[in-house]
């Protein structure tokens, strides 16, 4: 069986060594990149690793996701840029009720997460200005990790194992017999398939239109800043996700004792427009919420900045599965923000199920068809994209 393979970021990459660790020799994988691997969404990914999600088929993923980051090592010898700092996660003070079920139910899934009271908060991140927390969670098994390094992990993972991946070469058709997908055009010619995955991120709606298949997804831009204070915050320090007031803002620590401010603005994108980048305006809500949640880091001054798209679709969570109208083009797209942390756990059940083997995690969740049944995973955490959609 060959496998076609469209997009070098995470997904198609995992997915890819997946393949490869569990095919036979039988089992051939080719992978298509339009660019350079991990160039586009997986590059601007923040990179952080949590697990504090509101469905429960997406805390099972998320824990899974992070199990296969801890084991990194076996890809490719490296780790994959994974530390564990703890992941804390202020809550809406107006749903407390809900935040205790929340975490209930993510107990109930076999995580390891504490409820703590502002005081004991502030104890994790001696930064942090406790008045207005309600309630807190801190999960001790959520981390970060490095996009790149784990793109090219299993990229490097997948090359040993016999994979021929092509970088700068776009697919531009796929040719059809009936139902099934029988090869891919690309620049360079006609390769014949057996099996098309679809990983071609912000554009996998318009692969999936080559087989005639319409796939939601929506483009926002994700914002990010690198900050530097006198006040180090390195990863010794938590993640800090606060959702106690409006904007939602999450501050990742980096190695270097940088950290990293998103989550404030995630506005849609005007495709003929494209991104708009890190803006004044942006800067200065970051500013206002860095004075009021963690002035001891108010003084921090702007390293880097940087956007990228963030593919979401109706329900926030990924679209997986072979469609119906096709039998061999399967699709794993629309991350919606929050898909690196997941990338692992999706590309070795993918890989299974392509397979004819059992996944690890429920991917017949995430089908198409949900959207048509009225089945959608709504439900993924309180942040807001720029038409006030919860993700």
């Amino acid at each position: 069986m060959k496998v076609g393979i469209v997009g070098g970021g995470v997904y198609g990459l995992a997915v890819a060594y997946y393949l490869s660790e569990f095919g036979d020799e039988d089992v051939d994988v080719v992978c298509f990149e339009r660019g350079s691997l991990a160039s586009e969404s997986t590059g601007y990914s923040a990179g952080i690793v949590r697990h504090h999600y509101t469905n429960p088929v997406q805390i099972e993923t998320a824990i899974r996701g992070r199990e296969l980051l801890e084991e990194f090592e076996s890809v490719d010898g490296g780790d994959g840029g994974f530390r564990q700092n703890g992941y804390l996660f202020l809550a809406d003070p107006d749903a407390k009720s809900e935040f205790r079920t929340v975490v209930d139910r993510q107990r109930r899934a076999g995580l390891e997460v504490e409820l703590l009271d502002a005081d004991e908060a502030a104890s994790l991140l001696p930064a942090l200005d406790p008045d207005g927390v309600s309630l807190a969670a801190y999960e001790p098994q959520a981390g970060f990790a490095d996009p790149y390094l784990v793109a090219t992990g299993f990229a490097a993972g997948a090359r040993d194992n016999g994979v021929e991946i092509r970088t700068d070469t776009p697919v531009t058709d796929i040719r059809l017999e009936g139902e099934r997908a029988t090869a891919v055009e690309t620049p360079e010619g006609v390769e014949s398939v057996d099996y098309v995955v679809n990983a071609a991120g912000a554009w996998g709606g318009e692969l999936a239109e080559m087989v005639g298949v319409d796939v939601p997804l929506e483009w926002y831009e994700s914002k990010i800043v690198v900050l530097q204070s006198e006040t180090s915050y390195g990863p010794d320090l938590p993640t800090l996700s606060d959702h106690s007031r409006a904007p939602d803002m999450y501050l990742k620590p980096e190695p270097s004792g940088d950290f990293i401010a998103g989550g404030v603005d995630r506005p849609p994108v005007d495709r003929s427009v494209g991104l708009r980048g890190v803006g004044e305006s942006f800067l200065r809500a970051v500013g206002e919420r860095l004075e009021g949640r963690v002035p001891g880091y108010a003084d921090a001054s702007v390293v880097d900045s940087w956007s990228g798209i963030i593919t979401v679709t109706p329900d926030s969570h990924q679209i997986v599965g072979v469609p119906d109208g096709v039998e061999n083009v399967y699709n794993v797209l629309g991350g919606s923000g929050h898909g690196f942390k997941e990338s692992p756990a999706f590309g070795e059940s993918i890989a299974l199920d392509i397979l004819g083997r059992s996944p690890r995690i429920d991917l017949e969740a995430y089908r198409l068809s949900r959207f048509e049944t009225g089945d959608g995973l709504y439900g993924v955490s309180a942040k807001s994209y720029g038409d006030g959609r919860d993700e």
